[in-house]
């Protein structure tokens, strides 16, 4: 108990440091700069979109004329670029907080293979009008909000869409990566009804739902199952991971209306130990299911 109390001190000193602006400047210029070479690519990114609609069973022209929407956008807005890529006629990149660092955008476009994002994505859209888009997109060196925005893709953050949505229109597709881990837990219903609401008659939706701790998900993945409810807050849900097990996300979208849902993936962690004492306050079934570390969800308006 001692260690844990110690632990969350910590936390709340870290997490004042981190809150000075200073500190979150030099971060997100740092953290975006560091993505562009790396896990936000846009061929990346680009593989990772077409892996996503295989497995949800999207084919031709599936966003094509679309109007999109991406939850968690993050820094530097490579997966709204791949829907740009894709045909989208509107796409709403949205954050709950204002992360975007547009002079890095380009050295994640210009750092990637071309045959690569060309090969990923043309399932899903003609190769020689990707390739035309993929152009358009490197003839810009400075990719800003406005240059997005003309590209019909909208920046909006901070928004909280479990109290709005962006715009009066319907949703062809919603898209996240790792993100709806760190909704906190009173917000993660309204937020999806929200979500279903907004959908257009055809409109789908695909999760991807990271299940471990994300305060050191390689090395102590489940840590975060041994704290009290009591002690662990709506700031920590949002930065180490709800603690929602993959049982638990089941009820979610099975109790919402509207929506017919499929896990289509679902991945484990076996190689690292789980605590001696899990709190009390976790909903689990059995010991898979506190290991399951990733779920992939798809959600269709009916």
């Amino acid at each position: 108990m001692k260690n844990l109390v110690s632990s969350l001190i910590d936390e709340r000193t870290k997490s004042i440091i981190k809150s000075f602006e200073l500190y979150q400047f030099l971060y997100n210029k740092m953290h975006s700069s560091e993505l562009a070479v790396a896990g936000k690519r846009l061929d990346i990114c680009a593989n990772e979109i077409a892996i996503y609609l295989l497995q949800s069973g999207k084919g031709k022209y599936v966003l094509r004329d679309k109007i999109c929407l991406e939850i968690g956008s993050g820094w530097l807005l490579t997966h709204s670029l791949v829907f740009y890529l894709l045909g989208a006629k509107k796409v709403y990149a949205t954050d709950v907080y204002p992360l975007l660092q547009p002079e890095n955008i380009f050295k994640a476009v210009c750092k990637s293979v071309d045959w690569s994002i060309l090969d990923s994505l043309s399932t899903f859209e003609d190769r020689e009008i990707i390739h035309l888009r993929l152009k358009k997109l490197l003839s810009f060196k400075n990719l800003s909000v406005e240059v997005l925005q003309d590209l019909g893709i909208e920046y909006i953050a901070p928004i909280d869409l479990s109290q709005k949505l962006p715009g009066s229109e319907k949703i062809d597709f919603i898209f996240s990566k790792s993100v709806l881990e760190h909704v906190p837990i009173d917000d993660v219903v309204p937020l999806l009804e929200n979500l279903v609401s907004s959908l257009s008659e055809d409109g789908f939706m695909f999760h991807l739902i990271h299940l471990v701790d994300h305060k050191n998900s390689d090395e102590k993945p489940f840590d975060f199952f041994v704290y009290q409810q009591e002690a662990y807050s709506r700031e920590l849900q949002s930065r180490w991971g709800n603690r929602i097990r993959r049982s638990q996300w089941k009820n979610i979208f099975a109790n919402l209306k509207h929506l017919d849902f499929k896990f289509v993936f679902e991945w484990s962690c076996r190689d690292r130990e789980l605590p001696e004492k899990i709190d009390s306050s976790i909903q689990y079934i059995d010991e898979e299911d506190l290991r399951i570390s990733h779920i992939g969800v798809v959600g269709e308006f009916i």
